[in-house]
């Protein structure tokens, strides 16, 4: 169990420093996700040596919740990166529209 639980939160730690250096929006919230699936997977881990009782019960009792905030923060990165990558492609389509509009209002007074 413990190679396990070390590999999960291994690679929840190396997606999310992937994530800093990615190269679009996209790819950010592609390794955030994967990211927050290493998260689960550790969290549950977790979870099943604290039922176990596996180590101490005080320190397994704040790993767990531990493993839950950082599900709970990456969870919220995602949904707000998702949120503003929509504003931000919602801001571009009203843009291009308002452009065409003046083109065509332009086009209108110079006939």
């Amino acid at each position: 169990m413990v190679p396990q639980l070390l590999d999960c939160s291994l690679s929840f730690a190396t997606m999310l420093e992937e994530a800093r250096g990615a190269e679009s929006d996209r790819d950010f919230i592609s390794k955030c996700c994967i990211g927050l699936k290493e998260c689960r997977e550790s969290w549950t881990r977790l979870r099943v040596c604290e039922r176990r009782k596996k180590g101490p019960p005080v320190l397994a009792k704040r790993l767990v919740q531990e493993g839950n905030e950082l599900i709970s923060i990456v969870g919220t990165i995602i949904t707000k990166k998702r949120a503003s990558v929509a504003a931000k492609r919602a801001a571009e389509k009203a843009a291009k529209i308002a452009k065409r509009q003046a083109a065509r209002a332009k086009r209108g007074t110079n006939s």
